[in-house]
């Protein structure tokens, strides 16, 4: 049958209709961008669902219940692995993370992956738990708990990597085939580095795939993990880097005492380890491991956990600090530093011990200088103040056998004494700042006086000299200095006997030592050991009822320390010295 023209036309029309319509519908299918674009979507829709988590209402209400000691059902044994750490108002913020029944669960997921049988996503909640455990308000056994869900992950994930294939498969997955010490005890070292550097991206993917939150333990063993790794670098590399990492210590402090730990090891290996004030002043703050002078009272007990030779290196640090903040912060207020800085610092190496003296006028200055204010912020636990004088301040420091007493303001002599005869005690808290105490050797008892007239260094060098104490540069008479014997002591110091050259190279005349016959070291043997050691001496006082035999150290040697603790030597906190336990 032949159609009309009219017929025809409507044929036509339709037929191009359907054409275009169909030409709309697949033309997309030959676009690249398009298919890619489908496929992104499609493999977010799978991402998210690979790593969804249960409602918070029901993780909450699973985490209440076996809280409660209820049993779980298999929905419940799901939800609560997200919620491990869910502080649960009802039992007065407990986390299941710290229950005694955490062990029976535990068995059952591992039970049940063994079996094949744990759901993906049950252990993707075990992980969750696992990265988002905060240890700064952790209590009672959680962090036992937290070390029981790592191994638990540890000893399942081989069964969770095996069952998901070669096929694709969540990025959490992923990320822990490229990182598989994420579950182990170095979680954190590989990414230390790239930390330190500044270089996040490794860490951003990370956080992003296994959902590490701010509040993890990861960042806090992150920063001690950049401790470790910046021991290995090379000294000058080393000292740039620790700013930085006081900064991250300050922000993320779980580790903090075993990152201090590591840092101060670490900084002592440089030689000579000079002062690196901010460390000191971090690690000094009353906050933290508090002044070193107060391990001996056993306050700062925190210092027990560095070696004797690290320890004082950083006391060494602060009496150096003393002295300098003294003359330059509180002598320098009334013009009355008269060089005693300059002098005091030739001696700075033999300092063993230091104490400052505050008048009430520096405490109240506090308030408004900023210098003053670091000052005692840095002494707290360890100074000492004033009641006798409003306005003038004190630094006691000890010089071998020696306590020199400095005072803030022109006018005043600088007084030594005998630690052995000290009249007041060095470690009160408070002192009139007379002749009752501090100056009482203004009328007797100082084995010298300073008076600080023209001149007045030539003269103190001199006496100081006469009772063996000499500059730390004077090679010649720290080759071995001769202390003053117990009976010389005693007595007020008095010129040199004519027949002996008067200066810096008399001494008195010393006293021999006895030997003692069940010590594992002759007499003989540890004076050829001391005389190795330049400014090392050997005090036997055992001449005098209840003396002891002492080996002085200035320097305070490792290798001489580690010889005299060999042959049963012990440290003496309080004169920074080592005697013979007889």
């Amino acid at each position: 049958m032949q159609l009309g023209t009219d017929a025809l036309a409507r044929l036509k029309s339709a037929l191009d209709r359907k054409l275009a319509a169909f030409s709309s519908d697949w033309k997309e299918l030959g676009q690249p961008v398009l298919v890619e674009k489908a496929s992104e979507q499609a493999k977010r829709i799978f991402q998210e669902y690979a790593s969804a988590r249960p409602s918070a209402r029901d993780a909450y209400a699973s985490a209440l219940a076996f809280l409660r000691g209820h049993e779980l059902d298999e929905f419940q044994r799901d939800t609560v692995a997200s919620a491990l750490n869910q502080e649960v108002a009802e039992r007065q913020g407990a986390r299941p993370i710290g229950s005694d029944r955490l062990a029976a669960l535990f068995r059952y997921y591992e039970d049940e992956a063994v079996g094949g049988r744990l759901w993906r996503l049950t252990w993707f909640g075990l992980l969750v738990s696992y990265f988002s455990y905060n240890p700064l308000p952790a209590k009672g056994m959680e962090h036992e708990g937290w070390l029981s869900l790592r191994k638990l992950l540890a000893r399942t994930w081989p069964h969770i990597n095996s069952a998901s294939g070669n096929a694709t498969a969540p990025d959490w997955i992923t990320t822990l085939r490229q990182h598989p010490a994420l579950i182990g005890e170095n979680a954190a070292d590989e990414f230390a580095d790239h930390y330190l550097g500044g270089d996040r991206a490794i860490l951003d993917s990370i956080v992003e795939n296994v959902g590490i939150p701010e509040s993890s333990w990861f960042w806090h063993a992150l920063v001690f993990s950049a401790v470790k790794a910046s021991a290995a670098y090379n000294d000058e590399q080393f000292r740039a880097v620790i700013p930085r990492l006081i900064e991250l210590i300050k922000s993320r402090p779980v580790f903090r005492d075993e990152a201090l730990e590591a840092l101060l090891a670490r900084y002592h290996r440089i030689p000579g380890h000079p002062v690196h004030h901010e460390l000191r002043d971090y690690v000094v703050g009353k906050d933290v491991w508090r002044n070193p002078k107060l391990k001996a009272a056993g306050i700062a007990t925190a210092w027990n956990r560095v070696p004797d030779a690290v320890w004082r290196m950083v006391l060494q640090w602060v009496n150096e600090g003393n002295l300098r903040d003294f003359f330059d912060v509180l002598a320098a207020r009334n013009s009355a530093d008269e060089g005693r800085l300059a002098f005091w610092s030739r001696y700075m190496r033999q300092i063993s011990w230091t104490r400052l003296i505050f008048s009430s006028e520096t405490v109240s200055l506090a308030r408004s200088n900023k210098a003053v204010r670091e000052l005692i912020a840095r002494e707290t636990g360890a100074y000492a103040t004033l009641y006798g004088n409003k306005n003038i301040d004190a630094f006691i420091m000890q010089i071998g056998e020696y306590i020199v007493v400095e005072f803030s303001t022109t006018g005043n002599a600088a007084y030594v004494y005998d630690l052995a005869t000290l009249r007041f005690d060095r470690y009160s808290t408070t002192y009139h700042g007379g002749t009752e105490d501090l100056r009482y050797g203004f009328r007797t008892g100082a084995r010298c006086r300073i008076i600080h007239n023209a001149g007045w260094q030539f003269s103190a060098a001199h006496e100081l000299a006469r009772l063996g104490i000499r500059p730390d540069d004077d090679k010649k008479s720290l080759r071995r200095p001769h202390p003053m014997p117990f009976e010389a002591q005693q007595m007020k110091a008095t010129p040199p006997p004519q027949s002996m050259p008067a200066g810096p190279a008399w001494a008195p005349p010393i006293v021999p030592s006895r030997a003692n016959k069940h010590a594992p070291f002759s007499m003989a043997a540890l004076e050829a050991q001391v005389e190795q050691y330049i400014g090392a001496y050997i005090d036997d006082r055992r001449q005098a009822a209840g003396g002891r035999l002492w080996v002085e150290d200035p320097r305070q040697d490792i290798a001489l320390g580690r010889q005299l603790k060999a042959w049963g030597f012990k440290w003496a906190n309080s004169r920074s010295a080592w005697y013979y336990a007889e």
